[in-house]
This record gives structure tokens, C-alpha cells and sequence, in this order.
């Protein structure tokens, strides 16, 4: 499958769910460095929430309830590992991070 379709879904799964929500704040995947300097083609799922999260425990077993009802195993495959930050906490997509939503506005130069 091209990893882009699995891309595009994941938009516009959370894209839909902020619509709903807002739980989210900003939804990127980071490649998954297991110590070598190629791709791995694995990502992990990085979400700044909207909100104090109490448990991260509980807010990752929903995360993947949720994206089991919306995605097939192949798709979820691609997602190694997934991390949750709380709305106050320093966390932004890097560079060659891909970003999936973000509540930010930015300005374009004209």
C-alpha cells in the first residue's frame, strides 16, 4: 500500500475528530529511528492534546480504539509507537516530521 493514502487518512480522520471535539491541538507522525540511518517505515503517532490528561494510559487505549474502528491492520501497522502530550507541555513536530493537523494558523508570504 503507498504509505501516502495511510497519510491522507490519518488527516482526515483527526481533521474530522477536531471538527467534533478539538481534542487536539496539533497530530504529526515522527519516523521511527530504531539506530540506523535509513527510513525504518514505521512512525510514531505524536498528539499535543487540548486538554489536562489525567491518565496517558487511558488516553492512548482510546486513541487506539478509535483508530481501530477507523483504519484496517495493514494501515495500523505503519504505527510503531504513539505519544500524548498535555496541552502545556513543549512539543512540536521537527523539520522531517510529517504533520497530520495542527489548530495553528499560518501566514504564507505573498
Amino acid at each position: 500500500m503507498d504509505k501516502s493514502i495511510f497519510i491522507n487518512e490519518l488527516r482526515d480522520i483527526f481533521s474530522t475528530l477536531n471538527k467534533k471535539e478539538k481534542k487536539y491541538s496539533a497530530v504529526w507522525l515522527s519516523d521511527e529511528n530504531f539506530g540506523g540511518l535509513y527510513h525504518s517505515g514505521k512512525y510514531v503517532l505524536n498528539l499535543k492534546a487540548n486538554h489536562e490528561i489525567n491518565g496517558y494510559k487511558s488516553e492512548i487505549s482510546y486513541l487506539l480504539n478509535f483508530l481501530r474502528g477507523k483504519l484496517d491492520s495493514e494501515k495500523l501497522s505503519y504505527i510503531f509507537n504513539m505519544e500524548v502530550f498535555n496541552e502545556n507541555e513543549e512539543a512540536h513536530p521537527d523539520k522531517d516530521d510529517i504533520i497530520l493537523y495542527t489548530d495553528e494558523v499560518s501566514y504564507k508570504a505573498a
